[in-house]
């Protein structure tokens, strides 16, 4: 299943040629832009399903931690009670008539010693069937490993074609930015305007005297993965003002609108990060990327790859890395979770 998915991803990207370059850079540029953003959608499924092989492994992890402890909890209720239990089990009576007491309370004490003996074989029984599923839990787990470690090494096989695509069309995508915005990223820069993050959009993305608004489901997620903090979530920072996903190792990071990149470098609390001017006042904000693949003033197209999220950690095979989007309107932050809960095509409406 994975390997013909790995061939319709490969495939297709040959059939992704470009043609005879134009005589505008820009427009062999913006060709090269929607070839990109193509090749990265053809490969969103083997991302999705790295970043399903991911949760799922995580999950059995913690179930399997949890039934560790109770394994350990019962061991440790069982080894209490285990001189007790060997005494009784080879002379419940002489072990109570033993102590000196009146036969009545004797009488009582056997009645009782007998509902502890139970009780000893009903947490052995719980040790008995705490460890036959840890055992089970153990080897879901290193199966579903296994899976995840196939899923990822898939991924990266086809990711590393686009890389390539991404490294060949770097020249004429360079050739043709958006020098204005580069250089009004760069006066900010030299005057330390860009440290923090409202006044970066405030002063990178001018606003607009009526915002359009927003199609639903007309950005796409950024990335492969699952939504894991939504926006106004309580965060030690106050409420979030955007969201954050999960995401599958490695995966690529695509631009949810088409526009032009006002800002792609390490940001203060943020790490590597890409504002992108959307048109219309709108703004969007992706921060948490291992590698850019923009720069300032380059023009976008719409699922046009941006960067790529940390990569594969055998060592942590299911850790998820984290992707933070906001989105703002009039550099304002709104909810942006309609607007990203759609596929790849879309825009704005009036």
């Amino acid at each position: 299943m994975k390997q013909s998915a790995l061939c319709l991803a490969l495939c297709l990207l040959p059939g992704l040629a470009w043609a005879d370059p134009p005589d505008s850079t820009s427009s062999r540029a913006a060709a090269l832009a929607v070839d990109q953003a193509a090749a990265a959608a053809s490969i969103r499924g083997l991302e999705d399903q790295t970043a399903q092989d991911g949760n799922q492994l995580a999950n059995l992890q913690g179930a399997q931690a949890q039934s560790q402890q109770r394994l350990i909890q019962a061991e440790a209720d069982l080894a209490r009670l285990l001189p007790l239990m060997q005494r009784l089990s080879s002379a419940p009576a002489s072990t109570l008539l033993a102590a000196p007491l009146p036969p009545g309370q004797a009488v009582r004490g056997i009645a009782l010693l007998r509902g502890v003996a139970q009780a000893i074989a009903n947490q052995a029984r719980t040790v008995q069937t705490e460890n036959a599923q840890l055992a089970a839990l153990i080897t879901a787990a290193q199966s579903s490993q296994q899976k995840l470690v196939q899923s990822a090494t898939i991924q990266a096989q086809a990711e590393a074609e686009i890389a390539k695509q991404i490294a060949d069309a770097r020249q004429a995508e360079m050739a043709a930015v958006d020098t204005d915005a580069a250089k009004i990223t760069a006066r900010l820069q030299a005057a330390n305007k860009l440290s923090n993050l409202n006044e970066a959009v405030t002063n990178l993305v001018p606003p607009a005297a009526s915002p359009a608004k927003l199609t639903m489901g007309a950005g796409g997620a950024p990335v492969a993965g699952s939504v894991v903090q939504r926006f106004g979530a309580a965060t030690l920072a106050g409420p979030a003002t955007g969201i954050s996903y999960g995401a599958a190792p490695g995966a690529l990071v695509t631009s949810p609108c088409a526009g032009t990149v006002m800002f792609a470098a390490p940001f203060p609390s943020y790490g590597l990060m890409v504002i992108a001017d959307c048109g219309h006042g709108d703004s969007v904000i992706l921060a948490g990327m291992s590698k850019l693949d923009v720069a300032q003033g380059q023009r976008l197209a719409h699922g046009q790859p941006i960067g790529t999220m940390q990569g594969f950690n055998p060592k942590e095979p299911a850790h998820q890395p984290r992707l933070y989007v906001e989105l703002r309107q009039n550099g304002a932050p709104v909810d942006p979770t309609q607007w990203l809960n759609g596929g790849l095509n879309g825009g704005h409406s009036g």
